[in-house]
């Protein structure tokens, strides 16, 4: 909910910044101008970081990650349990990795005092909340490895 509550003020914020463009144009025709939205960027990059990062462990619950139907579809159970599940090894691997990587930029990050180019915000606030989804992720990855192990309902559904 809050990635997509995140995406929906991206699209009206770029709403607005798109209007503020069309009505500076417009103030132009008659010597005026209208600004844009300031710092549009610095908002819009820390903010779609963190909406992508915190709708993964949602998906990831609900098998909408990782997906290879089109090729899986046809094949016996048996090898689409097997490719669930190192795929699902795999993404614990890779999330974990990432959630370490993570960690230390944010270090980083907060030693150096990076802000952003026009608005001057801190910048590792963001990516604890990455952290965060990211622990989140693992922590749905985990949950889909030990319950996969049910008689094949999901499997059927998931792969057609």
């Amino acid at each position: 909910m809050f990635g997509g509550l995140l995406l929906l003020g991206i699209v009206l914020l770029t709403g607005a910044n798109v209007l503020g463009f069309g009505l500076d144009r417009i103030m132009r025709l008659f010597d005026g101008s209208f600004p844009g939205v300031s710092g549009y960027e610095d908002i819009v990059t820390l903010a779609i970081g963190v909406a992508a990062l915190t709708m993964l462990p949602y998906c990831h619950l609900n098998d909408g990650n990782i997906a290879v139907d089109l090729f899986m579809n046809k094949a016996p159970i048996w090898l689409q349990r097997c490719a669930d599940r190192t795929a699902v090894i795999l993404m614990i691997c890779v999330v974990a990795f990432l959630s370490y990587m993570l960690t230390f930029g944010v270090l980083e990050v907060k030693s150096d005092g990076d802000l952003t180019q026009v608005l001057g915000i801190p910048i590792w606030p963001f990516m604890g909340i990455s952290i965060v989804s990211c622990l989140l992720w693992l922590a749905a990855s985990l949950l889909v490895l030990f319950t996969s192990e049910d008689d094949g309902k999901n499997l059927e559904q998931d792969h057609g």
